[in-house]
């Protein structure tokens, strides 16, 4: 079994720039630049002979083989963060098709249906809602998703109903039974197996996380003529609430708080804020862990408020439970690495991954790092072709055990 070097570096090249500029991507789930990427993988598929559908929540399925039986689903996200890298997600994708198509080049025939998975929005970056896609389709999907909108006030049933689909994400939902395992590659987004030296990992188990959005509600007030004693500054108790999040997260084992996103109305350098609106990104590798940050976080919250005179609200967009993978598919991956040249190690993911949903909802799962570079939601992040061909390679050799 032989990967196509040449192909996977051209179509790595392809992927990248639909949304691309230079090493930089920027595209974003539910969007046009997403849906042209869609477009591309479907025309891989059907030119090696893929049924290829896509669902009410925009997930792209590629379908190899026998219609019999439940299938072995492989795949990963295209979307990205504004200014992303070009492999973040994209890798799993590439790899999963190029893996398919050197077994199809080698003869082999699938004893059960494989399907290829491109799931949308993973990131969240436009709507709020991170792994969307995959909650879609394994029914894990938050209260009232369909009516979460952007900045611009576009909601993602608008957004689906713009490339022609119903606007109702809920009906993506897949029977678990009909899918025998879920494979996925990803860079691994960190540092670990470069400075170990080793090219593949595999996954034990993936962080828990909460993500959420927290609006803070003052006065609005003129910034020269209202004395400081006399203010609801929304963005002063925010920027405090803020350094509570930081706070919370060190006080705490394995946990990590993140504010990325931050906006101010009326947003006017003479005018005291009146609101302010921040994101939450709260992780931990254990649960227990995840739900006492959470705790910590809205405590401060709603002390600072109380101290500053302002309201406050938090809305919880997503939350994943952390879940170890399955233990056969873990002892797969470790054997089909072994089997192209690598020992390697298993890490726990800092990063949520598509994969989470598939294992919480009861299909047995299994992930494979990719050794990365340049860090990661930066267009510095890398990965060399010479990992990627290693990866496809053992991704291969797992759906030929699996499937073939």
């Amino acid at each position: 079994m032989t990967v196509d070097r040449a192909r996977l570096e051209r179509r790595i090249g392809e992927l990248s720039a639909v949304g691309g500029s230079a090493t930089s991507v920027t595209r974003l789930g539910l969007t046009p630049e997403e849906q042209r990427a869609r477009d591309v993988l479907s025309g891989w598929l059907r030119a090696r002979g893929a049924s290829v559908r896509r669902d009410p929540a925009a997930n792209l399925y590629g379908r190899f083989g026998t219609d019999a039986g439940p299938a072995i689903l492989v795949g990963s996200h295209i979307d990205s963060v504004p200014e992303g890298g070009r492999f973040d997600g994209a890798l799993g994708v590439l790899c999963a098709v190029e893996a398919v198509e050197a077994l199809l080049d080698d003869g082999v025939r699938f004893r059960r249906p494989v399907e290829v998975v491109t799931w949308c929005d993973e990131e969240g970056a436009r709507f709020g809602i991170g792994l969307f896609g995959s909650s879609a389709a394994f029914g894990r999907l938050p209260d009232h998703a369909a009516q979460r909108t952007d900045r611009s006030g576009v909601s993602i049933a608008d957004a689906l109903r713009t490339i022609g689909e119903s606007g109702d994400p809920t009906a993506a939902r897949r029977d678990a039974s009909e899918i025998a395992a879920y494979l996925e590659l990803h860079i691994e987004q960190g540092p670990r197996l470069a400075d170990r030296g080793v090219a593949l990992g595999v996954v034990s188990d993936i962080v828990g996380i909460l993500h959420a959005r927290v609006t803070v509600h003052g006065r609005q007030d003129h910034a020269g003529a209202t004395v400081m004693a006399a203010r609801e500054d929304a963005l002063a108790a925010a920027a405090e609430m803020v350094l509570s999040v930081e706070s919370a997260a060190r006080a705490l084992p394995d946990a990590v708080g993140t504010v990325g996103e931050i906006s101010v109305r009326p947003g006017a350098k003479n005018v005291v804020p009146g609101e302010c609106v921040f994101s939450l990104d709260l992780r931990a590798r254990h649960e227990e862990t995840v739900e006492q940050l959470a705790r910590d976080v809205r405590v401060a919250i709603r002390r600072i408020g109380d101290a500053r005179g302002v309201r406050s609200s938090l809305d919880v967009l997503t939350r994943v439970a952390a879940v170890p993978l399955d233990p056969a598919l873990r002892d797969l991956f470790l054997r089909s690495a072994a089997a192209v040249g690598v020992t390697a190690p298993e890490l726990f993911s800092g990063a949520g991954h598509d994969a989470e949903n598939a294992q919480l909802a009861g299909v047995p799962t299994g992930m494979l790092f990719v050794r990365s570079t340049g860090g990661s939601h930066n267009p510095n992040e890398l990965a060399t072709l010479d990992d990627a061909v290693q990866g496809a390679e053992a991704l291969a050799l797992a759906l030929r055990e699996l499937a073939g």
